[in-house]
């Protein structure tokens, strides 16, 4: 997959957000994502920012999916409706998947209408 100064510079900032050690795994995972996919990520992240409430909280891996669905909703404004084979639904499982690789604590609840 080639790497693009957009890929590069979203591969380089969500793996610093990784804990430590899990800094390269994160990299790793990241690097064989898409850039569309990379912005999934990054807007999940930056949506968690603007709401001032990232903060490093203990979730249970349900609770993050959970949150993701949550902001997906947010995002289209309306009730999530997971469509087969859908790209709204592998980006949700790819988000779930990096920030449990990466265990940054970034799964925070977006309220209604945030995003």
């Amino acid at each position: 997959m080639p790497l693009t100064g957009e890929r590069v510079s979203l591969v380089r900032a969500l793996s610093t957000v990784a804990v430590g050690e899990r800094r390269r795994t994160a990299r790793r995972f990241l690097q064989g994502l898409s850039t569309e996919e990379l912005r999934y990520i990054a807007s999940y992240l930056g949506a968690c920012l603007l709401e001032s409430a990232l903060h490093s909280r203990a979730s249970t891996r349900h609770q993050i999916a959970g949150d993701i669905l949550q902001y997906e909703c947010c995002r289209q404004g309306a009730p999530l409706a997971l469509e087969a084979g859908g790209g709204c639904e592998h980006n949700m499982i790819l988000l779930l998947e990096y920030l449990s690789c990466a265990q940054c604590g970034a799964a925070v609840k977006v309220p209604a209408g945030s995003a």
